[in-house]
């Protein structure tokens, strides 16, 4: 009999303990809220030291559940609560700036770069630009084509300045990033492509310029006489920037080869093309079928009297050069400082004088 009590009691225990955890599982659940907003509290209480750590990783702040928005009134802290990182944040409004301070049209926000498509997609329809934004676009629209403010000819986009751009319907400041634009492509336009994708230019802009737009034909004829140059097959490392990007087409890949050419002295092997970012097996092989690799046109280094700069700039050394400089000191051979098990082992000793 006293058996069966203590069973009961123990059963009751085990009742009561599920009764309290249910109830503070519940209070939880009703006052999530609370629970968030003062874990945001503590975070922003943080020192900074320790805070710029945790936006170092992703945003510090609670992502909220998104609502109908104005991007134009948006924090840093107001585009990480919807899900972006510090940086990103950072970057969407350096973007407005960029614009004129304002985003005027959801195009101009798909286009930043750090918005994935997807991310875009998932905020397109809480998007809400100012009333007076779209009026007053639509109103200046409709004044144009009213007053018929310029008249579209054909045009050489190289040869224009910022305020041709301006006199064809852009502002001064979308003007300026058209320029800037073309000068990271190499200083021209050799595609209607390249300008369809400024992000300046929206499609609709696109569409009204493209049948006006006329690329000199002297631009092919170049890059025609250039390949048959080509042809006798000249010294990667003497060639020069024309003569790189007539092979690859691509101003941003010809100038970082160059670049990495530069950093490491010259190239000893092509397959040290492969280091260089960008380049596909395609790219590899046009360059190999127009250039040569002559090691006799490297630059060397003498690592007893290089300086430190010197060292610093070289893609290979660099990370030799605290222990070459410690070796110099000491009196010992600087060589032994380049590790024979680094896979550039092979390429670096042959810059080595």
């Amino acid at each position: 009999m006293s058996m069966f009590r203590l069973k009961m009691i123990k059963q009751q225990r085990v009742g009561v303990l599920l009764l309290i955890v249910f109830i503070i599982a519940l209070e939880i659940f009703l006052h999530k809220d609370k629970f968030i907003k003062k874990s945001s509290i503590i975070v922003n209480e943080l020192p900074h030291s320790i805070k710029s750590q945790i936006t170092e990783f992703g945003s510090s702040y609670p992502k909220d559940s998104l609502k109908f928005f104005d991007p134009n009134q948006y924090t840093s802290e107001d585009w990480q609560r919807i899900g972006f990182t510090k940086k990103q944040s950072d970057v969407i409004l350096k973007y407005k700036e960029l614009l004129g301070g304002t985003f005027t049209s959801k195009e101009q926000i798909r286009k930043c770069f750090v918005i994935s498509e997807e991310k875009y997609k998932e905020l397109e329809s809480y998007i809400q630009l100012p009333e007076k934004f779209r009026t007053n676009t639509a109103k200046q629209e409709i004044q144009n084509l009213q007053k018929n403010t310029y008249s579209l000819t054909l045009f050489d986009p190289n040869d224009y300045t910022l305020h041709d751009w301006v006199k064809i319907g852009f502002t001064k400041k979308q003007a300026e990033v058209i320029l800037k634009y073309k000068g990271i492509l190499g200083g021209k336009f050799t595609s209607k492509e390249q300008i369809k994708k400024c992000f300046v230019v929206s499609d609709d802009k696109y569409k009204e310029l493209e049948a006006y737009i006329r690329l000199p034909e002297g631009e092919s004829s170049i890059h025609k006489q250039l390949k048959s140059t080509l042809k006798n097959k000249i010294d990667l490392n003497k060639a020069t920037y024309n003569e790189i990007y007539a092979i690859l087409d691509d101003a941003v890949l010809a100038k970082r080869l160059i670049s990495f050419r530069n950093g490491i002295g010259g190239f000893v092997s092509k397959n040290q093309l492969d280091d260089v970012y960008g380049i596909t097996s395609t790219n590899k092989d046009s360059l190999l079928n127009a250039f040569v690799v002559k090691v006799e046109n490297i630059k060397k280094i003498n690592l007893n009297k290089a300086t430190e700069d010197e060292l610093q700039r070289n893609i290979y050394l660099r990370k030799y050069k605290n222990k070459i400089i410690e070796l110099r000191l000491k009196g010992e051979n600087p060589i032994k400082a380049i590790s024979s098990s680094d896979s550039k082992y092979q390429w670096i000793v042959q810059y080595l004088e």
